[in-house]
């Protein structure tokens, strides 16, 4: 498929969806498509390719299959009475695979603002969607849902690594790669020499979403260096800490990339990677899943990260109250 008919696909999708239309939803995407939202604290429940039914944290959370997914966004109107929108703010697509970058907006029960963004990654089969990951502020939606299990911390037995290595065959690839093999060695010299002098790196921020947009100017003087938009060169001051963080360091690892097809004019690309490591100080065992969008400048040099993860998952490891 050409880079326009996956981003057309996926933007019909989104289009569906931001309608709160979940029959339109529905026919967009092949009868056997799944679908992934990440499960906060319950680690196992958030598996790639196993659906933890009933059981699911949130009535919407975890991997389950399309039609289970229809069923529960029929419900939408009944906790949005005034909707809630799906603006795609930026979009690109490589490999069958579309990358869009979405802000939420609405009224949960017509009083709580609910305004995450979003990462979906939407695999795209023909003229229909076969699977979905949705990478969300988890912080934010357990703050603002009735959810349910919200609390239970579970474990996973091994974290999904790949089972070998990913192989880089392109720039925007390797640039990836080489990222999260410098933060997985917490070497700082090879962090701080993938990016521009002046590039950023935003993170959303849980409860309080002064942090959540990412395309806001960078803060010169951040309360915290891992939420909202900061310079690179400040938080990269973080990477040393990861041999002492962790007691035996921090492992981060790409199970997919997806660069742009017209990477040569956008620079795009989205690295879908796990992480593991045991925490020296509590002993809380860290297993985030993320999808890192990055812009390349001209120069082959990282202006942008942009990481959406499980936050709720992560202050929860880090003790940060956000």
């Amino acid at each position: 498929m050409t880079r326009s008919q996956t981003l057309g696909v996926a933007l019909g999708f989104m289009s569906a969806l931001d309608a709160n239309d979940a029959a339109r939803v529905a026919a967009c995407m092949t009868p056997d498509a799944s679908w992934w939202v990440d499960t906060g604290s319950d680690r196992v429940s958030g598996r790639f390719g196993t659906d933890p039914g009933e059981d699911r944290p949130w009535p919407l959370h975890g991997e389950m299959s399309a039609s289970d997914k229809a069923t529960a966004l029929a419900g939408v109107p009944e906790r949005f009475p005034g909707g809630v929108r799906q603006i795609v703010r930026r979009s690109f697509a490589g490999g069958g695979v579309a990358i869009l970058e979405v802000a939420g907006d609405g009224l949960y029960l017509g009083t709580r603002p609910y305004r995450n963004r979003y990462c979906f990654a939407i695999d795209v089969d023909g003229d229909r969607v076969s699977r979905v990951r949705e990478y969300l502020d988890t912080q934010h939606a357990a703050d603002v849902f009735d959810g349910r299990h919200l609390d239970r911390r579970t474990t996973l037995p091994a974290q999904q690594f790949p089972d070998d290595p990913l192989v880089a065959t392109t720039p925007g690839a390797s640039l990836a790669v080489r990222l999260l093999a410098a933060i997985s060695a917490a070497d700082q010299d090879a962090f701080l020499a993938l990016f521009t002098p002046d590039a950023t790196w935003w993170a959303d921020g849980g409860r309080d979403r002064r942090w959540s947009d990412a395309e806001a100017p960078a803060d010169p003087a951040p309360e915290l260096l891992v939420v909202g938009r900061v310079l690179v060169s400040q938080r990269g001051a973080r990477i040393p800490g990861l041999r002492t963080a962790y007691r035996d360091g921090l492992r981060i690892e790409a199970h997919r990339i997806t660069e742009d097809d017209d990477y040569a004019r956008s620079g795009l690309v989205c690295v879908e990677a796990v992480s593991e490591g045991v925490r020296a100080a509590g002993g809380r065992v860290y297993q985030n899943r993320y999808a890192f969008v990055l812009t390349v400048s001209p120069g082959g040099l990282i202006d942008e990260v942009r990481e959406y993860c499980d936050t709720r998952h992560a202050f929860d490891v880090y003790e940060l109250d956000l």
